[in-house]
């Protein structure tokens, strides 16, 4: 009986992470040209050269410019932990590096007060640029931070 029940939440969990991940769409910041998928109910807050904000009941997505020019692959993670502590962000997480096909990328995650939050610095592969973003999020083991994360491009 244990077998067929941990089988059927394991059918169940599956389904539930394929419909979420099927309920996001591209989205861009066009003074940059950044383009990641976000929810499909996503409503933009912010879309000037300032920042990028777009957000539902559940995410709050915020990316920005890098502070300060000719920020090295070599100091990210340094740098976003230093923010992260600064934001009071508590239960971080160690800070990870990763690659997309056009950012070098650090992230860590931890709590944004009472909500989930992925904090993360992507440098442009040529070096050109650099981008801040946070995914703030309610569920703690929710797939689409992350998906969103990974999802992060240049537009040629």
């Amino acid at each position: 009986m244990r077998k067929k029940g941990f089988a059927a939440f394991a059918a169940l969990s599956f389904i539930a992470f394929q419909l979420s991940a099927q309920d996001l769409k591209p989205t861009q910041w066009k003074a940059y040209g950044v383009s990641f998928k976000a929810p499909s109910d996503i409503s933009i807050e912010d879309d000037s050269e300032e920042g990028y904000i777009v957000y539902n009941d559940t995410y709050y997505i915020t990316v920005q410019m890098l502070d300060g020019e000719g920020i090295k692959q070599s100091e990210l993670a340094t740098e976003l932990k230093n923010i992260a502590t600064e934001d009071e962000v508590t239960e971080q997480t160690p800070v990870k590096t990763f690659e997309l096909p056009h950012f070098f990328g650090v992230q860590l995650q931890g709590k944004c007060e009472t909500d989930r939050c992925i904090y993360s610095y992507l440098l442009a592969r040529d070096g050109g640029s650099g981008f801040y973003v946070s995914i703030v999020y309610k569920q703690e083991n929710d797939p689409n931070p992350e998906l969103i994360l990974k999802s992060f491009s240049l537009e040629d």
